[in-house]
């Protein structure tokens, strides 16, 4: 962004709604309405093209900030651009990877795990924190957004199922827990129960 668009007034900050999240807050209120307006200029086919270009384009203490907002106007602009938005500024600007994943996911919550994969494949270092960073804003969507993600990047998946609730041993779209007590609290048995073995069409438990 240019250097005159620098300066901050805290009034104009306070009247920033859509955009007042952490990442948005280095941008001023003028710098947001001129990245939504060049989004809204833009043709829908370009706009992948276009919201990579404003990233690129933007000082590196902004990238992140630009990335969101660049982001969330052109999913507001047509939501059915938010995987390929999402993968062409992720590719400019990868670090940002976490930050676009949960602000598209907000604004897209029916394109989870097409938003979360597209954002792996485009930052497959950052694969677990882009989990983490959706689930955050959807928990329930953990599990679903987890599995896509793995099988999208499958060298994720052991940093994934450590950021999960699952046991790092859980296989994809599985979860399980090495707690010592069970489900409604009381404690799995000390030693486990004697093997009985018998034959074919014998019940085992009389002779």
């Amino acid at each position: 962004m240019k250097k005159n668009n620098q300066f901050v007034l805290a009034t104009l900050l306070a009247g920033l709604t859509c955009f007042a999240t952490s990442p948005a807050q280095a941008l001023t209120e003028k710098e947001v309405s001129s990245i939504t307006q060049s989004i809204k200029d833009a043709p829908v086919a370009d706009l992948p093209a276009k919201a990579a270009e404003m990233v690129t384009q933007s000082a590196k203490k902004e990238k992140q900030a630009v990335a969101v907002a660049v982001v969330r106007a052109a999913i507001a602009k047509k939501a059915a651009s938010a995987v390929s938005v999402v993968s062409s500024v992720v590719k400019a600007a990868p670090f940002t990877a976490p930050a676009v994943a949960a602000a598209a996911a907000k604004l897209a919550p029916d394109q989870l795990e097409a938003i979360a994969t597209a954002a792996a494949l485009a930052a497959p270092d950052l694969a677990d924190k882009i989990v983490a960073a959706i689930t955050d804003v959807y928990p329930k969507a953990e599990e679903r957004v987890a599995k896509a993600v793995m099988l999208a990047v499958p060298q994720a998946q052991a940093k994934i199922r450590q950021r999960t609730s699952g046991n790092a041993e859980a296989g994809i779209g599985e979860s399980y827990s090495r707690s010592p007590t069970k489900v409604d609290g009381s404690s799995f048995p000390g030693t486990p129960p004697p093997a009985a073995y018998g034959g074919p069409g014998q019940d085992p438990g009389h002779n």
